[in-house]
């Protein structure tokens, strides 16, 4: 046994033990694990340092303990990063004093077979795309660029959204039912970094976001904002 080993607490070294036959696999879930009387043998140890680190595991999710029945292996927690979204729907409306767009491209377009897939529509079908430069101030902030069902927002291309943002029609038009996101890091390419006024190759984040209305998606955008302007917050669920 390695001096790093020896030199760890005896009930750490049993917790140590009984991690690796659960990382293994060795020790499957639902199977009975050694009592405590048993690992106190197995150890030299005392029954009550047995009990700590049989315990000690148990609050970590790892093992659960049944009266007159023993100690088993569970399923081990679910780990989930749950992350905090700028609230673009706030800091882009028209009601923000600051707010502007600069409508860039609004056409309709045969759907490459990438945004096809998203829409869940067939490629070539007709769709909506938009791009826009929201701005606070006189400070470009984000390029978005949304690719929307023509038959589920028939009227996108008439809006001159001077009152609302692209969005936000989307959405007052048919509320959605669930909406997905995704984030990545980029590098702007020419046409971002010239609307946001950033040096070339500069790190952005981009944000996908995809919008359904029960089992038909009404919209894929994809949202680009300078690294150096956001701000993402985030917590680890257990």
């Amino acid at each position: 046994m390695s001096q790093t080993k020896t030199s760890l607490p005896r009930y750490a070294q049993i917790k140590g033990y009984i991690k690796a036959q659960l990382e293994s696999g060795q020790w499957q879930i639902g199977q009975r694990i050694p009592s405590e009387t048993q690992l106190s043998e197995q150890f030299t140890v005392s029954r009550m340092t047995a009990r700590r680190a049989v315990q000690e595991l148990a609050d970590e999710g790892l093992l659960e303990r049944s009266v007159g029945a023993g100690t088993f292996v569970t399923q081990p927690p679910s780990q989930n990063w749950v992350v905090e979204l700028p609230d673009y729907s706030r800091l882009f409306s028209f009601s923000n004093p600051e707010y502007s767009n600069r409508i860039v491209t609004l056409e309709a377009i045969a759907a490459p077979r990438d945004i096809a897939a998203l829409l869940g529509l067939q490629e070539s079908e007709s769709i909506y795309r938009s791009v826009v430069v929201h701005s606070s101030g006189s400070a470009p902030l984000q390029w978005e660029e949304c690719f929307v069902s023509a038959a589920l927002v028939p009227a996108y291309l008439k809006q001159k959204y001077q009152k609302v943002s692209p969005q936000t029609y989307i959405d007052w038009v048919i509320a959605p039912s669930r909406i997905e996101h995704q984030l990545q890091a980029v590098i702007a390419d020419a046409a971002v970094a010239g609307a946001l006024g950033l040096a070339p190759l500069s790190p952005c984040i981009k944000i996908t976001r995809r919008s359904w209305s029960q089992d038909r998606v009404i919209s894929v955008s994809c949202s680009i904002t300078p690294a150096a302007k956001s701000r993402l917050g985030a917590e680890f669920l257990l």
